[in-house]
């Protein structure tokens, strides 16, 4: 039985959290931008981070900031070799039982050549809005 957790990012957990970002989005930037532009050391909030815990091993993280009308997911990554083994709808589903919750939706941005997309249309959101860059969803009824 895969037992699945998320726990909070702490101190230590930074080179984990820039290394899987860019095992995650460097593809996907490059493929949209042409460069990979890695986020400032100091551009990371641990206290909005949590770590995504499979049988005693870190594979992934989801960060969240509270808005005034909604929860914003600023990232859902779960490392290569430990994708689609539900370990990104657990985490997501956590985070949108919050956003119920509290009454309030959950929001998040996809770049277009992520095709995440589709795994977020599957767990229920929906696109409310486009760009060229991003497609913007929620889990708001429409």
């Amino acid at each position: 039985m895969n037992k699945t957790a998320l726990r909070p990012a702490i101190a230590g957990d930074e080179s984990y959290l820039h290394w899987l970002e860019e095992a995650c989005m460097r593809a996907y930037a490059i493929a949209l931008w042409g460069n990979w532009r890695p986020r400032p050391a100091d551009a990371l909030p641990l206290d909005e981070h949590r770590i995504i815990v499979a049988d005693g091993e870190d594979v992934g993280c989801v960060s969240v900031t509270r808005r005034e009308d909604h929860l914003w997911v600023n990232k859902l990554y779960v490392a290569p070799g430990h994708q689609k083994r539900g370990h990104g709808a657990f985490a997501l589903r956590r985070v949108l039982a919050e956003a119920v919750s509290i009454g309030l939706p959950l929001r998040l941005s996809v770049l277009t050549t992520n095709p995440a997309v589709a795994f977020y249309r599957r767990e229920g959101l929906v696109i409310y809005e486009e760009t060229a860059e991003r497609r913007f969803m929620t889990s708001e009824a429409h």
